[in-house]
């Protein structure tokens, strides 16, 4: 295992005037933990040209999937490209724009980035060469939460505050800066993941009932959970509303957070893969991750608590940075919640059994996985655990209560 030729990478900014004389490759997470890519771990020795001092840099090397079907299920052509331009383009006009603004907490929830690149030979083709070099958030101390378990309150909040933040500062930066954000940031927002083949995977309706119908207050449902799957599961065009559009993250969930303790407290948040981000709706990213990555006994308890604590802080933001917030009132994000509610929910039941709640230190599904693969379908259900049933009918029970069934 070895990254080729990065030293041109890291030449141009955080190891400028030394010279790297070794890197040592590990993975850094177990099979079957990350979905759209690849992770390694980089301890790379320098030393100063003038010095002769050496030092050890923990860095992270992203690479595109080693598999071509999850290349092309991911669409890394665009995705990896996508993540690039975050990186080097909007996390700086973010943060220029909160220094104009004379704001002293500058948003800063994502790894450091060193440099990436495309290939090797210079052109515009993303290849196994590709890779993003990025800070080793593990050796700053931060972690995964473990998706068996999901967030508590204490650390939900702590991710709420800067998903509110990341969601503000685009939106006020187009109310306050409409040219600059048509510009120089509404191209970017643009790739939202469709799957070119929208039965490949099967239908995954039979397993969902099945799993349903043990549960005497969810069986009932199915025909209503039904409808909602099979209007929202397949792929169309998101049709933006105003104003409270602005950056998604497109793919928030557990293993897209990291966290950080100081005396068994959380401290500080991180997000991961921006690779799917679009022009959506604050209300989708917050379903997603509420839904498949709280802990399902503080939901029961603190659902509609974290969404206004979400709306609070997202509010807040908008008002430091001068922008008018009588537009995003908690009457009018209830709308948008409401709106994009039924919409995140094929994604969210879906993606609880299969992917948060699914089977740990293994590689990816089959490259031929179908749910209409009895085989298939059989080794799902065989894993499913009660946390996962009980995760899954509390979603649905939630949204017959809301009335989003």
């Amino acid at each position: 295992m070895s990254v080729e030729g990065i030293d041109s990478i890291l030449s141009k900014n955080v190891l400028k005037g030394k010279k790297v004389l070794n890197v040592e490759v590990t993975n850094l997470v177990e099979p079957g933990e990350n979905f759209g890519g690849e992770l390694l771990k980089l301890n790379i020795t320098s030393e100063d040209e003038e010095t002769k001092s050496q030092d050890v840099l923990n860095a992270v090397a992203k690479k595109i999937p080693v598999l071509e079907f999850a290349q092309e299920m991911f669409n890394v052509q665009k995705t990896f490209k996508s993540e690039l331009i975050f990186y080097e383009k909007l996390v700086p006009a973010f943060q220029e724009f909160q220094k104009e603004n004379n704001l002293k907490d500058i948003i800063n929830c994502f790894a450091l980035c060193y440099g990436g690149r495309l290939n090797v030979n210079g052109s515009d083709i993303v290849d196994r060469d590709a890779l993003i070099l990025m800070e080793n958030l593990n050796s700053s101390g931060y972690n995964n939460i473990d998706r068996y378990i999901g967030y508590n309150l204490e650390e939900a909040h702590v991710l709420l505050k800067d998903l509110a933040a990341l969601h503000a500062i685009p939106l006020a930066i187009k109310l306050k800066k409409p040219d600059f954000f048509q510009i120089e940031i509404r191209p970017f927002l643009n790739n939202e993941f469709i799957q070119k083949d929208n039965d490949s995977f099967g239908d995954p309706n039979v397993l969902l009932q099945d799993i349903l119908c043990e549960s005497d207050k969810c069986g009932p449902l199915f025909s209503r959970v039904l409808k909602v799957w099979n209007e929202f599961k397949k792929p169309q065009k998101y049709q933006v509303r105003e104003p409270f559009a602005t950056f998604n993250h497109g793919d928030l969930w557990i293993n897209n957070g990291m966290m950080k303790y100081e005396n068994g407290k959380p401290i500080s948040n991180k997000f991961v893969d921006f690779q799917c981000y679009d022009y959506k709706s604050p209300a989708i990213d917050l379903l997603n991750f509420l839904l498949t990555s709280v802990n399902t006994d503080v939901l029961k308890e603190e659902f509609d608590g974290l969404l206004k604590f979400y709306h609070s802080e997202f509010v807040d933001n908008l008002k430091k940075m001068g922008c008018d917030i009588e537009p995003f009132n908690w009457y009018n994000f209830q709308e948008e919640i409401n709106e994009d509610a039924q919409r995140v929910f094929a994604w969210a039941t879906f993606f609880v059994i299969c992917v948060v709640f699914g089977p740990k230190n293994v590689q990816e599904y089959e490259s031929d996985f179908s749910f209409d693969n009895r085989r298939h379908r059989d080794a799902i259900r065989k894993s499913i655990t009660l946390d996962a049933k009980e995760k899954l009918f509390f979603i649905v029970q939630y949204y017959a209560r809301k009335n989003w069934l």
